[in-house]
């Protein structure tokens, strides 16, 4: 996923974008980051707007001291006809606010010539009142504002250090991020507050969410292997190729999303683009692939909860709500031994999301073969067609791909029952 346009890092159309990761890094991602010498993505947890998108920054502000003279604070509201002045400490830690409504009051003891000191004239500053943190969402913000009748308000940090101000209208300034949906397209998938983002556009391969957009966007979905072929195959497109650096991130999304050109959603336009990709990154695509997925199958430093989250999403389907999570091996051994520790965590799953069903799907691309630990409503247990290894365990030969065979079969299962 890519977060909202605020750098000068172009893309292949010359657009600025910033990357965002919508969740953890595993094993293999951080052995492909590592290989091509990559910093990971900053990890972005929700796009909602905050105040510190639309506020006026600190460096932007007038503020006043305790010790500042009153008409020094006549003089700065007059010349620019602020409605409020913050005013600060020597560290500059915000005191209160200061008035244009409260200054009427002492205009009289300004007129007579007595010349005042602000912090000294108690009822002119304003210590209590609405104050706001930086990480504040704007739309919550927008809410509580309405309920006061203040021209302004002090942004502040945990630490009570003055960060900005905000009036009402910096509400009128546009302040919801642009947002790219790469690798999928369902509301259910993204990072919190995609509801109210500006999804400008979405470049996947897996099924339609049913998602609607209020303007047109520029909408790429194919039916590939992979993302990343497609992002390759903009660059091939456009006359470009990208960098070795990133030619080899691409390759190795690519690669590890159809298990090394073994799955069957792979497509001839895959393989031809994984070829393009690896002349460019000066790699052997079968030895790279090898490294990737033994590098996957690490369980070090994993526990039940990591090894299910690390590839998770949720679905509906015939009006049940499951979670189908998967993770690529060599050998079921390994994953195996933590098989216990694996049902606990799916029961949790079903607990915590309110699903009918939670399952894992275990493939080991060495021997082009999956295993699905499922736990939940026994009626969709018993209606499982392939052969049942174990209670709550089943086989299912020659499925390596959620997305065109597993999902799909629970789609029809579920209609069924």
């Amino acid at each position: 996923m890519n977060a909202p346009v605020r750098s000068n890092k172009p893309s292949v159309a010359n657009e600025p974008a910033v990357p965002r990761r919508a969740g953890n890094v595993n094993p293999q991602t951080r052995f492909v980051l590592e290989r091509f010498e990559t910093e990971s993505p900053a990890l972005a947890t929700d796009v909602r707007s905050r105040i510190d998108d639309i506020m006026v920054p600190r460096e932007q502000l007038i503020t006043l001291q305790e010790s500042d003279p009153l008409d020094k604070a006549c003089e700065l509201l007059t010349k620019h006809r602020f409605s409020f002045l913050p005013v600060v400490d020597d560290d500059d830690r915000c005191v209160g606010k200061l008035t244009a409504l409260r200054l009427v009051g002492v205009l009289r003891d300004v007129a007579a010539g007595r010349k005042q000191v602000a912090g000294t004239v108690a009822p002119l500053i304003e210590r209590e009142h609405t104050v706001f943190h930086t990480d504040a969402i704007v739309r919550d913000v927008l809410r509580e504002i309405s309920k006061s009748n203040e021209g302004g308000f002090i942004v502040q940090d945990e630490a009570g250090h003055l960060q900005g101000v905000i009036t009402r209208i910096n509400f009128i300034t546009e302040s919801r991020l642009r947002v790219v949906m790469v690798d999928h397209n369902e509301a259910s998938q993204a990072v919190d507050g995609i509801e109210e983002a500006d999804v400008v556009e979405i470049i996947d391969h897996h099924r339609l969410g049913g998602r609607s957009t209020t303007l047109p966007i520029t909408f790429i979905n194919r039916v590939i292997g992979s993302t990343a072929s497609i992002i390759a195959d903009l660059y091939r497109t456009a006359g470009k190729a990208p960098a070795a650096r990133d030619a080899g991130l691409l390759l190795s999304a690519l690669l590890s999303d159809t298990l090394v050109l073994r799955s069957p959603t792979t497509t001839p336009v895959d393989r031809d683009l994984a070829n393009w990709l690896a002349g460019l990154a000066k790699v052997q695509i079968d030895t790279h692939g090898a490294e990737m997925f033994e590098a996957g199958a690490s369980l070090e430093g994993m526990d039940a909860r990591k090894l299910i989250s690390q590839d998770q999403k949720i679905y509906t389907e015939g009006g049940r709500r499951f979670s189908l999570s998967q993770v690529e091996t060599v050998g079921f051994g390994p994953l195996l031994g933590l098989k216990q520790e694996l049902q606990a965590e799916l029961d949790r799953i079903n607990d915590a999301e309110k699903c009918a069903f939670a399952c894992l799907m275990i493939t080991d691309i060495t021997r082009a073969t999956s295993l699905l630990l499922i736990r939940g409503e026994t009626r969709v247990q018993d209606a499982i067609a392939y052969p049942r290894r174990e209670d709550g365990i089943f086989e299912l030969k020659d499925v390596l791909s959620r997305k065109k065979q597993l999902l799909p079969y629970f789609a029809d299962l579920l209609k069924q029952l």
